[in-house]
């Protein structure tokens, strides 16, 4: 399993990596397809799960596609309008079908959240990653900075958990997460966040401490948050896309939060 999962990361770092540095193009066109098929995996779990929901799929996947081109544009006010429109469309879709159900009212509404969130939830981050990658000259950094704190306090926690892990962290919704792997991610990713933007991005120290440790705990939560939704689908991956790893979603739930709290920042800090 090890190996499998160390194979799969070999090939796909570098394509990621390839992309992003080709052009703000590419990135745009990784994105949407990253937002697609995160789409797509969150529709199906919830489509397969007990639950048997039944989103608006296809119009979903427009939109997935259509954040990370207005993100592209660097337009906030056109994704949102994407996303209101989205929103009455799969609603008055929702409302027009049979609803097999003793509370109709509240399966239609279940099934527009499901709708909602299966789009925004990669759709929206990966977007954003488009909107900070067209920003400036040196957007580029902006989104490496947010790779390695994703990717150092994801090997952080999973080295130092298996060396030392004893606490669980949160047993009921990822068991084999501890408090001692959690403590050694946010370490290594708060000091990988540091290194990139005090040498790339040149921000002050007393920065990028805070900001890496921000991100490294909402890197944490990115996966505690799509771990949750998994028990609550009742699956065990969000799908087999990448041997050893599952689906995208299993890959980049940490990902899609800390490129939301890296936009945000830069946000504040520009």
């Amino acid at each position: 399993m090890l190996v499998t999962r160390i194979l799969s990361t070999v090939v796909l770092v570098p394509l990621v990596l390839l992309f992003l540095f080709f052009s703000v193009e590419t990135t745009a066109l990784l994105a949407a397809i990253g937002a697609v098929i995160g789409a797509f995996e969150f529709y199906d779990m919830a489509v397969r799960s007990p639950y048997k929901f039944n989103p608006v799929r296809l119009l979903g996947y427009g939109l997935a596609a259509f954040l990370c081109l207005a993100g592209y544009l660097n337009s906030l006010p056109l994704m949102l309008l994407a996303t209101a429109l989205y929103a009455l469309i799969s609603g008055a879709i929702i409302l027009v079908r049979p609803v097999n159900s003793n509370e109709p009212a509240l399966r239609n509404l279940t099934n527009w959240g499901i709708s909602l969130l299966g789009s925004l939830y990669p759709a929206l981050p990966l977007g954003l990653a488009a909107t900070l990658r067209a920003d400036s000259n040196e957007s580029l950094w902006w989104i490496v900075l947010a790779l390695v704190g994703t990717w150092g306090t994801d090997t952080g926690a999973y080295f130092v958990g298996r060396l030392l892990g004893k606490h669980k962290l949160a047993p009921k919704i990822s068991p084999n997460k501890t408090i001692e792997g959690a403590i050694g991610g946010a370490v290594a990713g708060m000091v990988g966040v540091t290194l990139v933007g005090v040498l790339a991005l040149h921000i002050p120290l007393y920065y990028t401490i805070p900001l890496g440790l921000t991100l490294a705990v909402g890197g944490i939560c990115g996966d505690l948050f799509e771990s949750w939704f998994k028990r609550r689908f009742d699956t065990k991956d969000s799908g087999k896309l990448i041997p050893g790893h599952g689906g995208l979603l299993d890959r980049i739930d940490a990902l899609l939060i800390v490129l939301t709290l890296t936009y945000l920042f830069k946000l504040v800090y520009s």
